[in-house]
């Protein structure tokens, strides 16, 4: 795989020409310990925003945050 790019007619990051998706995924108490939500984001300062909230939530749990394709 190759390094991320940025693409300048889109402004977004890109591997091979696939745009990077940020993906922030948590566990919620109420919803139960099975059930994963997930959420994308195309931009990295709002999807890190988001994942620094989800953390500070005291009813979630297992936070996670990743770049697809990565």
């Amino acid at each position: 795989m190759a390094e991320k790019k940025m693409n300048p007619v889109t402004g977004r990051w890109e591997i091979d020409g696939v745009p990077v998706t940020y993906l922030v995924t948590w566990k919620h108490v109420d919803t139960g310990k099975d059930h994963v939500h997930v959420r994308e984001f195309d931009d990295v300062d709002q999807g890190y925003d988001f994942y620094q909230d989800v953390q500070r939530d005291a009813y979630c749990y297992k936070v996670t945050w990743d770049h697809v394709p990565w």
